[in-house]
């Protein structure tokens, strides 16, 4: 078991889990809590998705199961390269490089279903959980 993280949780895996979806709760279950952490961007995107203070509570209730990654000027920077570089080529979005940056930064490996966000960014690993 890790003692700290080594997956990102993609805001698409949380959305999944939180309309129910078995097979991603499956397959959450068959990872340790403590393997798993989530960037400040997928908690903006979540929270951004809310439609009523229920919707947002639960968001939160979940959330605080997992550690959340903050962004440095670090990953800032590699977030703005990457998007200036695949932006125009690949179609990829800066919300979707500062997460691939914040993994990318910490040795962390991506679990998204949608792995053609990630997948043009250099030296990054992507996971399709299921």
């Amino acid at each position: 078991m890790a003692e700290h993280p080594t997956r990102l949780l993609d805001t698409s895996i949380f959305v999944d889990y939180l309309r129910g979806n078995d097979i991603c709760k499956a397959w959450l279950t068959q990872i340790a809590t403590n393997e798993l952490a989530y960037s400040i961007v997928t908690a903006a995107e979540l929270l951004a998705g809310c439609r009523n203070r229920r919707e947002q509570d639960m968001v939160e209730k979940e959330l605080a199961n997992y550690p959340m990654i903050q962004i440095s000027g670090a990953i800032s920077f590699t977030a703005w390269e990457w998007y200036r570089e695949y932006h125009l080529s690949h179609g990829v979005g800066f919300l979707d490089c500062l997460i691939g940056a914040s993994a990318h930064h910490y040795g962390l490996v991506i679990c998204t279903l949608n792995d053609k966000h990630f997948r043009p960014l250099p030296n990054l690993q992507v996971e399709r959980p299921y």
